[in-house]
């Protein structure tokens, strides 16, 4: 077990995040800082220090006298994390085709032939979504690392809370696992042969097949922010 409170509290901000990210703690769920720090046998201030820490990120609401719930999906905030993202990452793109060498893309593509042994499993079982996730998210985290901006990477992660559980959500549903790794491997070879215009084409082709809003809007309506005065959905007891 930890020991250290900072260590503690960012072992609880942790363990909670990822919850809320992989729609383990669905959106407008009651958390309770007691109930997390019996389960995770830490103690109550680290615990509160980490729903602070995730409350200033916007992935919960900490409401006075009434609770902690899993904030709603604010598909605006979806929408912009998205704009930074595809910009940002354009310009690693940019920085990836001058500048990449034969074992960088060798690198990448260990990671596609890992994603297209997770993918084979036609039942897509909850540990293989999981790893099929996690691999892609490794996959454009190495494009930030090899181009010197991990950094750049982590900065931005702070800001994609709201847009990492729409896609966690969407690809859950209304996955298509074999375009996205497809998209993958043309990213690589466009960036082999020093193509920027077609690769920038392909990532901003890349991110959009995860953005389609009606669908999700239909079958989870309650897990979204209507507007800035829509209230929780009737609370759900947390996991």
């Amino acid at each position: 077990m930890v020991t250290q409170r900072g260590s503690n509290r960012d072992y609880v901000y942790e363990i909670v995040k990822n919850n809320i990210l992989n729609m383990k703690l669905e959106p407008g769920t009651l958390i309770s800082e007691k109930e997390i720090s019996e389960k995770l046998k830490v103690s109550r201030t680290p615990t509160r220090e980490a729903f602070i820490k995730l409350a200033e990120e916007e992935l919960i609401v900490i409401y006075p006298q009434k609770g902690s719930f899993v904030s709603l999906i604010d598909l605006e905030q979806v929408d912009e994390a998205r704009f930074v993202r595809e910009h940002m990452e354009a310009a690693i793109l940019r920085i990836a085709c001058a500048t990449f060498e034969e074992k960088d893309l060798l690198d990448l593509e260990a990671l596609i032939s890992q994603q297209v042994i997770y993918s084979g499993n036609s039942d897509y079982e909850k540990a293989n979504l999981e790893k099929l996730h996690a691999l892609d998210e490794e996959f454009h985290r190495t494009l930030f690392i090899k181009c010197g901006k991990e950094w750049t990477w982590n900065v931005i992660q702070q800001m994609l809370g709201h847009y990492k559980r729409f896609r966690n959500l969407l690809l859950a549903v209304y996955f298509d696992w074999e375009t996205i790794i497809l998209q993958h491997m043309r990213i690589v070879e466009y960036i082999r042969n020093r193509n920027f215009e077609m690769v920038e084409q392909e990532l901003r082709s890349h991110l959009k097949t995860r953005f389609e809003k009606d669908a999700l809007l239909k079958k989870y309506p309650n897990y979204f922010k209507e507007s800035a005065d829509r209230q929780f959905p009737p609370l759900k007891k947390m996991l």
